[in-house]
């Protein structure tokens, strides 16, 4: 589960800032509008702004993506499947944003989204990415789609 940073009010009009837990920004924002608080903004806490772009300004080092996706592209090819795949790469992570994200990423796609779904959830990875992930998915060649990828954005 994933920490947001909620900008709200109450019925008096009075503004605050708290600390929610949740999956994503909808669902967060939809669990407070519930409770009776209006509601300004979610944003990701500790990994990135709704209005950043991935890469800058972000805790996720875009080196560390870079790994993530050649050691996943790694155990797709050695036949493991794609859940089995996120859970040991989530063990041996060391970026701790990184983690978070892959952890909301592992349990989304456990309650049955596409991992191209899970990850254009985060709202924080190119949409190059998202789509790669997606034709991978239609296209059953995963790991054609994600070599290119990581060739793509290996370079400078």
């Amino acid at each position: 589960m994933a920490e947001f940073l909620v900008k709200l009010a109450d019925e008096r009009g009075h503004l605050t800032e708290q600390l929610e837990h949740g999956y994503s920004e909808d669902e967060v924002r939809e669990r407070v509008t519930q409770q009776g608080y209006l509601v300004y903004w979610v944003k990701p806490r500790g990994i990135f702004t709704t209005s950043s772009k991935f890469g800058r300004g972000g805790r996720i080092k875009h080196s560390s993506f870079l790994i993530y996706n050649q050691q996943f592209l790694t155990l797709i090819r050695a036949g493991l499947p794609i859940l089995t795949a996120l859970e040991l790469l989530i063990k041996r992570q060391k970026d701790t944003s990184l983690k978070a994200v892959l952890e909301n990423v592992r349990e989304r796609v456990k309650g049955g989204e596409m991992l191209s779904d899970a990850f254009e959830a985060q709202n924080m990875f190119p949409k190059m990415y998202t789509s790669t992930l997606m034709a991978g998915e239609k296209s059953g060649n995963m790991e054609e789609v994600l070599s290119r990828y990581i060739a793509f954005s290996a370079w400078p």
